[in-house]
């Protein structure tokens, strides 16, 4: 498994038919990626989420139409010209982190009929459902060190949205204190999701994570 590690902004030209009309960002606090509010801009030109300022990013509109979708044909014809993936070492190429993020012509390139598929990039629904499950499951029970809902990310909201109810308070000896979310579960709330679970069937240990109420308390 290869990781690749961004110390720039070349992410945001990742998305191949974005490039560099991506719109995402690094949160300020949180320091990672995000495509936060770039799907407006797929959304008909005259739909009502596009004028509205307190929704979504605070005080930004979308005006921009979607960027160009390109076929397999045209961008093959972008990346022809780069040295394949196991003929040389990675490097930055002319325009890189400004108009696209590659380093060389990946292998599949080779296969004839890769550039007239539709999908050519397809992705581990399995292991993202998890992920996905996972990450919802612990910032809905608010789960200490496991919920995506930390102190970082509600600084971030302060900075980016309009959602006053979730920004961080300070007390008058100086503590901070997190507001409970109303997406999160109380304490009631949690043990009775904990008990309907415990009574189903699990041959396969799905409901492990419920097996003690006292781990969400």
């Amino acid at each position: 498994m290869r990781v690749v590690v961004f110390l720039d902004d070349s992410w945001k030209a990742s998305m191949f038919n974005c490039m560099k009309n991506s719109k995402a960002f690094t949160l300020k606090h949180d320091k990672k990626n995000t495509w936060f509010d770039c799907h407006r801009q797929f959304l008909s030109m005259d739909h009502e989420f596009r004028k509205m300022k307190n929704v979504f990013r605070k005080n930004k509109i979308e005006s921009d139409p979607p960027p160009p979708l390109l076929t397999g044909h045209q961008i093959w014809d972008r990346v022809s010209q780069l040295p394949k993936v196991t003929e040389a070492t990675p490097s930055r190429l002319p325009r890189y982190g400004v108009e696209h993020n590659w380093t060389n012509q990946n292998i599949f390139w080779e296969l004839s009929y890769w550039k007239d598929n539709l999908l050519r990039h397809n992705l581990d629904v399995m292991h993202i459902k998890k992920n996905y499950f996972d990450n919802l499951l612990n910032t809905m029970m608010d789960v200490k060190g496991k919920t995506k809902d930390n102190l970082k990310a509600r600084m971030d909201i302060k900075d980016c949205c309009r959602r006053k109810e979730l920004w961080l308070q300070e007390l008058q000896n100086g503590k901070i204190v997190k507001p409970k979310a109303s997406f999160s579960f109380t304490l009631d709330e949690k043990r009775e999701i904990c008990e309907r679970v415990k009574k189903f069937e699990d041959a396969r240990g799905l409901c492990f994570k419920f097996r003690k109420v006292g781990r969400y308390e």
